[in-house]
């Protein structure tokens, strides 16, 4: 029974921890729009995601030590931040300021979480993937309400500031949700996890403390230097790392793919339109992945990655040559969506499971991997920008 417990619980983080990232990513268009400045609408997605890769070192290197439940509050104000700022932003300027803030509360929380789930039974990391992929769900379905609320063409600034700021304050109050499944909800290992039982007692102490208390965190960790430590760690999650990091990558510049797959004429019309169906299509392949674990596991996640290279190159084909008919994009974005949903999902199942990475180093490898996910989203970025500035630019 405390397993669905703190399934529930860890799936309330993962949809609550995501939802401002989702939310603002899906309403990107009018965000921009709402201030007059809809060719800008890449400054939304770059400022949602430029401060990702720092919030997750401060993580992992500085703060590894810091009791959970501070990260935990620490983070939730961050959300409030953000939600509200954007709420009642001023001008595009302040707006990109606040969505800075929100965009690094989702990377934050996200590292902060996985590694409070090395302290819990493996499997309950389905219970957090599946939740982000719920956020998705949710973001998503916000923005082909957005579209049809407010329809296309111009002069509706006013109106869609309105509906912004709306969106963004009902938003605030799940943030005391998410505070309470982890206070509440979700139940605290009395040890962590089961290898603590064959474990060093000392090590199990150790990690018990990280719950309520701060810990030395010192240079010397069981005799080995912590850059020592962290060099290991990198060499133990290499392979893991690459392909998170790679499945990101292809998978974003598949998603951009999306607006110039069919001709200029098909999209901005009916409802949803094409563009924003597509990417509720993405969201619904990876909820359903990322919520697949109890019922599959994948060692070989390096076939996932392979598939969402070749559905790379084949979406990124598509946009010059147009040769998928549109009645086949729904189906395929899905399985763009199924293939990264199962790679996240899995890579972090093996970290939390697989007895190669020891119980005292879960956490910080858990962290490392979570940043080659940043770096793949910023490389995608840059690719997915490279490309239609130049060869795609006039497809």
């Amino acid at each position: 029974m405390s397993n669905v417990r703190n399934w529930v619980g860890f799936f309330l983080l993962g949809a609550i921890n995501n939802l401002p990232y989702v939310i603002i990513n899906s309403a990107s268009k009018t965000i921009a729009q709402s201030f007059g400045v809809q060719n800008f609408v890449g400054l939304v997605f770059g400022a949602n995601v430029s401060l990702a890769a720092f919030v997750r070192v401060l993580n992992a290197f500085v703060l590894l030590k810091t009791p959970y439940w501070t990260r935990i509050f620490a983070n939730g104000i961050l959300m409030l931040l953000g939600l509200f700022g954007v709420a009642y932003a001023f001008n595009f300027q302040f707006a990109l300021a606040c969505i800075v803030v929100a965009g690094s509360s989702a990377a934050f929380g996200e590292n902060v979480t996985l590694g409070y789930l090395s302290l819990f039974p493996s499997k309950l990391v389905n219970g957090w993937s599946s939740g982000t992929g719920m956020a998705g769900l949710l973001g998503a379905g916000l923005y082909i309400i957005f579209g049809c609320s407010v329809g296309t063409g111009g002069g509706k600034a006013e109106q869609l500031k309105f509906l912004n700021k709306m969106a963004f304050l009902l938003t605030t109050p799940v943030v005391l949700i998410y505070w309470v499944s982890y206070a509440k909800i979700v139940q605290r290992p009395k040890q962590p996890r089961q290898q603590a039982e064959t474990a060093p007692a000392e090590d199990a102490e150790e990690r018990k403390a990280l719950l309520d208390n701060s810990i030395n965190t010192g240079q010397e960790i069981l005799g080995e230097t912590y850059k020592g430590r962290v060099w290991r760690c990198l060499k133990l999650v290499l392979w893991l790392a690459v392909n998170l990091g790679l499945v990101y990558l292809f998978e974003y510049v598949a998603r951009a793919c999306a607006a110039k797959v069919r001709p200029r004429d098909e999209y901005n019309i009916g409802c949803p339109e094409l563009y924003s169906a597509l990417q509720f299509c993405y969201q619904a392949g990876v909820f359903a992945s990322r919520s697949s674990l109890q019922i599959v596991q994948i060692r070989r996640v390096e076939i996932l990655t392979l598939l969402q290279g070749i559905n790379m190159v084949v979406w990124v084909a598509d946009v010059h040559y147009k040769f998928l008919p549109v009645w086949i994009l729904p189906a395929y974005m899905i399985f763009v969506g199924l293939m990264g949903g199962a790679s996240y999902v899995n890579i972090f199942y093996l970290l939390l499971k697989d007895a190669q990475f020891p119980d005292e180093d879960r956490e910080l490898c858990i962290n490392i991997t979570a940043l080659f996910s940043t770096i793949g989203i910023a490389t995608g970025c840059g690719v997915e920008t490279a490309l239609f500035t130049t060869v795609l630019s006039k497809d």
